[in-house]
């Protein structure tokens, strides 16, 4: 009786599972920011709007670049379309604070009230590090 093999089969499949673990990072993520730290942040990335204010100013949602006043109008038309999703701001730490109230302006005045920060996590400093330079 002839057998099927199976080698060539699983081959492929771990190539093409490789690939799509190197690649699926790679189509999450959006403007290059440098994010401000925090120690008591949490994860709203998949529920929520996102803009992205770039160390130039730039802004940026759903992928594409835009002008103040045409996010507003954008997002007054999600706000009108539906529900209560919370819009978090991506901000790189060395956006002037001006320009990141006035996008939160923005988003308030589209009609969203849940406004967050996303932040990078903090690192962890470990407890023997940092009683060993508290004793010098």
């Amino acid at each position: 009786m002839a057998d099927i093999n199976m080698t060539p089969l699983i081959d492929v499949m771990l190539v093409l599972l490789i690939i799509f673990m190197i690649a699926a990072p790679m189509m999450m993520t959006g403007v290059d920011v440098k994010l401000p730290e925090s120690r008591t942040g949490r994860n709203l990335e998949s529920e929520a709007l996102t803009v992205s204010i770039t160390f130039d100013g730039r802004l940026q949602f759903d992928k594409t670049f835009l002008a103040l006043p045409v996010l507003a109008n954008q997002l007054k038309a999600k706000a009108q379309s539906g529900g209560k999703r919370p819009v978090l701001v991506r901000a790189d730490h060395n956006v002037p604070y001006g320009r990141v109230i006035q996008v939160v302006d923005a988003i308030r005045e589209a009609g969203f009230t849940q406004v967050g920060f996303v932040t990078a996590a903090a690192p962890i400093a470990a407890p023997n590090a940092a009683s060993a330079t508290e004793a010098k």
